[in-house]
């Protein structure tokens, strides 16, 4: 659906049609909403139509009729090249769901202050085909009164946390869990490229990686609780057992002709920690090399 009339009102302005955007605005349109969608090339945002949603092709239009706009491009460049030149805004509320640095949070929050927009700013670790289900997780901060009129339409789209404080807040839970994921996600990929190479078969290297992220799982509040106490003393295996056992694994994997390149930096940490003389505290005084 292209839009024409101007006087449609939207419940929602979805600007930027990437995979994650397009996901948002089917997902919202499918709960009844009134959606429309700006990307700067119209076709992507037209390509929505299917799903009930309306196409737009004036921002400054669009962003009039709507109540909620929910920013989520490419980069901050984009975003601020998409809302630079709108001066229809007149009470709506904009949800910035665009990924970068806490500071770039800071500055576009600051950016659309001085233009009197209210901000929400929000992150997003999950996929876009686990939008509108149980398994998506979205993280927002930035004003609670920003959240609370924001909230009833936000958490369609799936289990959303807002966290209080600052508008940057939201980015800096992202980046933090980046550094925890994608390390994580690549390890696997090199221990599972290992596995396969030596011929293990499938079910026992799923079995076994899976046991191993479940005590993962439960150990991660023993983590946060060691950093907050500054406690890092175990008693059940030592940084310099990790380290012994790290050793073991990059040359079983050198031997195979593998070039692991996340064993080794972790490798790198350990032999830092060893160095100070914390060989024989938890693996988690790593901390105090950073």
């Amino acid at each position: 659906m292209t839009a024409g009339d101007t006087t449609t009102r939207y419940d929602v302005l979805i600007v930027g049609c990437g995979f994650m955007g397009s996901a948002l605005a089917r997902t919202l349109a499918q709960h009844g909403l009134r959606v429309a969608a700006w990307n700067r090339t119209f076709s992507k945002a037209e390509s929505l139509a299917d799903s009930g949603v309306y196409a737009e092709r004036d921002i400054n239009a669009a962003v009039a009729a709507s109540d909620l706009v929910l920013a989520i491009t490419a980069t901050y460049e984009h975003v601020y090249a998409a809302l630079a030149d709108v001066d229809t805004w007149n009470g709506q509320l904009l949800v910035n769901l665009t990924s970068g640095r806490p500071d770039e949070s800071d500055g576009f929050a600051a950016w659309a202050a001085h233009r009197g927009v209210p901000v929400l700013d929000g992150s997003i670790l999950n996929y876009p085909r686990q939008v509108g289900t149980p398994e998506a997780y979205f993280m927002y901060s930035g004003p609670i009164e920003a959240w609370r009129r924001a909230e009833p339409v936000l958490t369609l789209l799936g289990p959303s946390h807002y966290v209080p404080g600052e508008h940057s807040l939201s980015s800096v839970l992202l980046q933090g869990m980046c550094a925890y994921l994608i390390p994580a996600l690549s390890s696997f990929v090199e221990a599972a490229t290992y596995l396969r190479r030596r011929g293990l078969p499938r079910e026992p290297l799923l079995h076994a990686a899976t046991y191993l992220s479940e005590s993962l799982h439960r150990t991660l509040a023993e983590v946060v609780d060691a950093l907050e106490t500054g406690d890092l003393n175990s008693d059940q295996a030592s940084l310099e057992t990790f380290a012994e056992s790290v050793e073991a694994a990059l040359a079983a994997f050198t031997s195979e002709g593998l070039n692991s390149r996340i064993l080794r930096a972790t490798l790198e940490s350990l032999d830092a920690a060893r160095a100070q003389g914390l060989g024989e505290l938890s693996l988690y005084a790593q901390t105090n090399v950073m």
